[in-house]
């Protein structure tokens, strides 16, 4: 045991790497874990001091001594002897030695805990009672000066001692910069205040851009006259705009609520928004296909609605999982596009009801259509060649049916080089044949119509006989 005159050296005896026997005045070793024996417990205890000390006790060999030695001089003496391993702790200091050793602990922790915060990224200011700073890290000493003395004040309202207040701070900028924000925390002790203040302008500019942006986003979605929503990884609807209600007729609660994909679209089928399914078993798996076929980019189909409108429905993947459907009503593009063809069909009938063949030729002399008389006139059929039947190939066609070699070589070379100004009347004289009037029509643009009308067919109508 310890007498009254404590030695300066410190005895600690270990067996098996249990600490059995001390002559200590304190003893302030590590908390114990988990199968740690007392030597891992001494060594992390002494290790900052004496950094070569074996890990495991029974890395010395029975008989061996070692001795270390701190950059303060004290030393560490290491004996095993036998079953036991025996430290002695040495210290210049007239004083005991393990007290010297937790002395020397405490700074080591202290100048740890000091480096620490004189390096942190978030400024630190340790203010006294009387609101004086008493310390403050490498980051506060870079705040701009003009900001410091809002964020060392003594808050309005102070907190109780032990507690933290919060509180954000916008302050003007130097120069007409932009204003800085900070979050200010003030922990209140005995002997004064902590203040920790993070600049977060970065974070909250950042915000406000976001925020502007999905604004305008917004805006330009609620602008929109195509039906937009969008469904989230977990497809569940994370946004639409108000075309799209106006589309679907669902009602702005119903969406807001946020459904699910399948819940929408079921929504979608109840009010025949959307063509019936053949087999409603399987609709379900319609439904997962087609996702499928959004994801990926390739969802593309044009819906025609018992009301009698038509919807272009697009599906487009999203980031992170997400699928976005649009809904646009092409019923007035459908319509037009019907009534058009319509007005072709009759065009194409009328004209195929004329006696007189009739060729159109577009600018670089392919042919754009003829009708039914000039194709039998001549013995042709363009829509069933591979090939597109050009300038050349007509005027052969019609050199073949009415030979005139001083007509043909002349109407080809006008229409080729565009010397075709007005219209062109002129009649194919051929040996043994009644012939054919000829009429070449510019009609802009360097496209031109070729008529011709057989004399024979003429002459026949003219007496009112059958043309054999």
């Amino acid at each position: 045991m310890q007498g009254e005159s404590r030695p300066r050296d410190v005895a600690f005896l270990f067996r098996d790497g249990v600490l059995v026997d001390h002559d200590a005045s304190s003893l302030s070793l590590p908390d114990a874990a988990t199968e740690v024996s007392d030597w891992s417990r001494f060594c992390g205890w002494m290790g900052f001091r004496f950094g070569d000390l074996p890990q495991h006790h029974d890395d010395i060999c029975a008989g061996q001594s070692i001795r270390l030695q701190a950059e303060d001089g004290a030393t560490l003496a290491l004996v095993h002897q036998g079953d036991s391993l025996r430290a002695v702790l040495h210290d210049t200091a007239p004083v005991d030695a393990a007290a010297c050793h937790a002395a020397a602990s405490e700074r080591h922790d202290l100048l740890s805990r000091s480096l620490a915060a004189e390096r942190a990224p978030t400024p630190i200011w340790i203010m006294d009672g009387a609101g004086s700073i008493l310390w403050q890290n490498d980051s506060a000493r870079a705040v701009p000066p003009a900001h410091v003395p809002h964020l060392t004040a003594r808050p309005d309202f102070p907190p109780d001692v032990g507690d933290t207040s919060c509180a954000r701070l916008r302050l003007a900028g130097e120069s007409g910069d932009q204003d800085y924000v900070y979050d200010l925390h003030v922990t209140r002790t005995a002997m004064g205040c902590v203040h920790h203040a993070q600049d977060i302008t970065r974070l909250v500019r950042a915000e406000t851009l976001q925020r502007e942006f999905v604004q305008t986003l917004s805006k330009t979605f609620a602008d929109l006259t195509t039906g937009l929503v969008v469904f989230d990884r977990a497809k569940m609807l994370a946004v639409f705009n108000p075309a799209l209600t106006d589309l679907t007729g669902l009602p702005p609660e119903f969406l807001s609520a946020r459904p699910s994909l399948f819940g929408f679209f079921d929504a979608l089928r109840d009010r025949l928004v959307m063509p019936e399914p053949k087999n409603y078993a399987s609709w379900r798996s319609q439904i997962t296909d087609m996702v499928k076929s959004a994801a990926g980019g390739l969802y593309h189909e044009v819906w025609t609605l018992p009301s009698g409108q038509t919807y272009r429905v697009t599906g487009r993947p999203h980031p992170d999982g997400a699928v976005a459907f649009l809904f646009e009503d092409i019923s007035l593009e459908v319509s037009t596009t019907r009534r058009h063809r319509l007005q072709m069909d009759l065009r194409q009938s009328v004209i195929d009801r004329l006696e007189e063949g009739i060729a159109v030729l577009a600018q670089d002399g392919r042919l754009l259509f003829c009708n039914t008389a000039f194709a039998e006139m001549l013995g042709v059929d363009p829509d069933s060649s591979f090939a597109e039947m050009g300038l050349h190939d007509v005027i052969a066609a019609c050199a073949a049916r009415y030979p005139d070699p001083g007509l043909w070589p002349e109407v080809e070379d006008r229409i080729a080089t565009r010397r075709l100004v007005a219209t062109l009347h002129d009649r194919a004289v051929s040996p043994g044949q009644a012939g054919a009037d000829l009429r070449v029509v510019p009609l802009g643009r360097g496209q031109s119509m070729l008529c011709l009308k057989d004399r024979a067919i003429a002459e026949a109508d003219r007496v009112g006989l059958p043309l054999r």
